[in-house]
């Protein structure tokens, strides 16, 4: 009755050969209407444990608020492949742009959302 429960070797490798099959071999995605989760991030020092915290929102009573930075791969206007480490300063949601600073050079740039390639490693789709 025990041998019936606990699974024999070679159903194990079995098993094991199945579930690597299921392993996804493509580079996780995503819309460019959702950049907002990557790229207009903040951490703050929580005040009542003293952990750091990411979020979108921090609390009143935070400590030590700065926006969390990003990498992003973009193409400009004229077809040059734009990329860096940056954070978002302000959001044209109309327009789809947004005005970045890179955080080495402090150069700001307005991007065009749809013209993102990557942000954070994860390659973003134009539909």
């Amino acid at each position: 009755m025990l041998a019936s429960i606990i699974p024999s070797e070679s159903r194990l490798k079995r098993s094991l050969i199945l579930n690597l099959n299921k392993v996804p071999t493509q580079q996780p995605t995503m819309s460019w209407q959702q950049l907002r989760n990557y790229m207009e991030q903040w951490t703050w020092r929580d005040a009542r444990t003293g952990s750091e915290r990411t979020g979108f929102n921090p609390p009143e009573g935070a400590k030590e608020v700065r926006q969390k930075p990003f990498y992003f791969q973009a193409i400009t206007i004229k077809g040059e492949v734009l990329g860096g480490e940056a954070i978002c300063l302000k959001v044209f949601r109309n327009l789809h742009q947004r005005m970045i600073r890179f955080t080495e050079s402090g150069q700001i740039r307005r991007i065009r959302d749809y013209l993102v390639m990557e942000v954070n490693g994860i390659r973003v789709v134009t539909h």
